[in-house]
């Protein structure tokens, strides 16, 4: 199952040109747009990756001003996409530890056996509702008759591709298609260097 907001260290904070408000964290293979001066190289913080529901309480500022949260499964709040700010992209949320100070969450934080806070932190996995229209004729948003690969994403690997270059590790590389439920292979069993360059 897929893991909306976990604790993770930053990997390394780079700087936005013509950008003086915000900069930009590495987290893994990911990158995220933050606010400059609030985090630095080797923090933890909590990070949400793309299609996270976020409570408004957690992060009220995602709501554009002078509209009302969206409502997802009961929770107010919004949904994290893929952004260009400044022309950075920016794939999910950080949000500083003391989160769980400011919602009285800090007992649940200190009893937990991995970094997956999503529940703790109420954060859902975003899934599109089903139109009207098809109302009677499906059963859920994916039909149970068409395999998941249920593969993880390469940017929550990028700690372990060193070791596997180390190794010499053969892949494949595949890409995986919004609306679909397998990943298209592009090239078959690549040497390591040969797929990280």
């Amino acid at each position: 199952m897929r893991k909306m907001a976990t604790v993770r260290r930053i990997d390394e904070i780079r700087a936005i040109p013509d950008a003086d408000a915000i900069e930009c964290a590495v987290v893994g293979g990911w990158t995220v747009v933050v606010k400059k001066g609030e985090f630095t190289a080797g923090d933890l913080a909590v990070y949400c990756e793309i299609d996270s529901f976020i409570p408004t309480e957690i992060a009220p500022f995602l709501t554009k001003l002078g509209q009302e949260p969206k409502e997802f499964e009961g929770v107010k709040g919004e949904r994290l996409r893929t952004v260009r700010l400044r022309g950075q992209l920016s794939q999910g949320l950080l949000l500083p530890l003391s989160i769980f100070l400011d919602m009285g969450l800090a007992n649940g934080f200190c009893q937990m056996n991995d970094n997956d806070v999503s529940e703790l932190l109420g954060i859902l996995k975003y899934e599109p509702p089903i139109p009207a229209s098809l109302g009677g004729q499906v059963r859920g948003a994916f039909p149970s008759s068409i395999p998941k690969t249920d593969q993880e994403r390469i940017q929550n690997l990028a700690d372990k591709m060193a070791e596997w270059r180390d190794r010499r590790c053969r892949w494949e590389i595949t890409e995986k298609l919004d609306g679909t439920s397998r990943s298209e292979e592009h090239t078959s069993e690549l040497q390591s260097r040969s797929a990280i360059s």
